[in-house]
């Protein structure tokens, strides 16, 4: 009697582990899929995005500026960055942000009143150590490998897992951003190739 109640208590054990495991993953598959409240009531205006990249450390950092419009008041605002990736601060207006995080979604509790037909802007600080591509392009992540001569060669293949994976943004196809800048960081020796139209480099 006393093993199979042993038993009994385990297997329950395990099933309710591997429901909670379910939950978080039905829960954060929600949140990534869905037009959440926390985005809707705001517009993707334009991104500033700076990034530093550190290819012995397979580390990059950087910052980006959101613009944005509201089309209702709120204040509660979500943006996506994937795990490992961290958000180390978020500000408006020169006053850091407080934010919630579950899982690859992140809640940012806004201080400035959000009025219907306004704009504002957001200065995310980010750093870390993306996922990296197992199989990309099917399997995304970033690519860090080298060239026959032995010099870095660094590529983002997120087409499938999204953009978040390496960089904070509203990840969603609904809501695309009407325009970006992108500003590139690399060691000497590497170039970056990105879309759009290039508007300089500094050496």
């Amino acid at each position: 009697m006393t093993r199979i109640t042993s038993y009994t208590i385990l297997f329950y054990l395990l099933l309710s582990l591997g429901s909670c495991s379910a939950q978080k993953e039905n829960e954060a598959t929600v949140l990534r899929g869905s037009i959440t409240p926390e985005r809707a009531w705001w517009d993707l205006v334009h991104y500033d995005l700076s990034v530093e990249v550190f290819p012995d450390r397979k580390f990059i950092k950087g910052t980006n500026i959101i613009s944005y419009s509201v089309l209702e008041e709120h204040n509660i605002l979500q943006l996506d960055l994937q795990e490992p990736m961290q958000l180390i601060t978020v500000t408006q207006n020169g006053e850091k942000l407080a934010v919630n995080s579950n899982g690859d979604a992140h809640f940012i509790s806004l201080k400035a009143k959000q009025k219907k037909g306004s704009t504002h802007k957001l200065t995310i600080h980010w750093e870390g150590k993306p996922r990296i591509a197992k199989n990309a392009p099917w399997d995304g992540g970033i690519v860090w490998t080298e060239d026959k001569k032995g010099r870095h060669f660094i590529a983002t293949a997120n087409q499938g897992i999204g953009a978040s994976v390496w960089w904070p943004n509203k990840d969603h196809p609904y809501d695309e951003v009407d325009s970006l800048d992108m500003h590139i960081t690399v060691p000497k020796g590497l170039i970056d190739v990105s879309n759009g139209q290039l508007a300089g480099i500094d050496s």
